[in-house]
């Protein structure tokens, strides 16, 4: 949600239409949690998911991984100083492209160690141990469209003419903030595990 409220700030494109006019960096965020879920999904879906939770080597390292990207995001957040333009006339800052929203959405959520674990969770839940292939498959799958469509929902609130004059002239301090709870995160994930 951070990392969409930043990108969110990227501004309007140019070349983007529809409702990819504004954005693009938080809709390419979206595509990035998106496909690093599919991963994580995937993995529970295979049973792979046993390896990293009872490897405590594999664990740890995508978790400190995982906190150091956290450092960075925060750290590019906090020290971003572009600012949120309204009329749709620039294109978004270097460093905050398409690209760059699945980049950092892709990354975040494949080293975070934490959601292949949510994702275990899930299933445990939902499907029974005699499930089948297709079964898990259908049930992922639900977990990865509702994050699609969830947060391309968020972005498109985000992106509404009011909730665009508040951001727009709160950027700085929004940054500021994202990027400080970016850092706190990771520095309590680095830390203290």
């Amino acid at each position: 949600m951070m990392l969409l409220i930043h990108h969110a700030g990227c501004g309007a494109s140019a070349k983007g239409r529809g409702f990819f006019r504004r954005s693009p960096a938080a809709y390419g965020c979206v595509l990035g949690v998106c496909m690093g879920l599919t991963f994580h999904v995937s993995l529970s879906v295979l049973g792979l998911a046993f390896v990293l939770k009872s490897n405590p080597f594999i664990y740890n390292a995508l978790r400190y991984a995982g906190a150091a990207y956290l450092l960075y995001i925060g750290y590019r957040c906090f020290t971003d100083r572009g600012g949120l333009d309204l009329e749709a006339s620039s294109e978004c800052p270097a460093g905050t492209t398409f690209m760059q929203g699945v980049k950092d959405g892709l990354f975040c959520n494949l080293l975070n160690p934490k959601v292949t674990l949510f994702i275990i969770s899930i299933f445990m839940q939902l499907v029974g141990p005699g499930a089948g292939l297709g079964e898990k498959a259908v049930y992922g799958s639900v977990i990865v469209l509702e994050a699609f469509f969830g947060w391309g929902l968020f972005v498109l609130f985000l992106n509404t003419a009011v909730v665009q004059r508040i951001y727009g002239g709160n950027i700085g301090l929004i940054n500021k903030v994202t990027g400080a709870i970016l850092i706190l995160l990771g520095g309590l994930i680095f830390f203290t595990g």
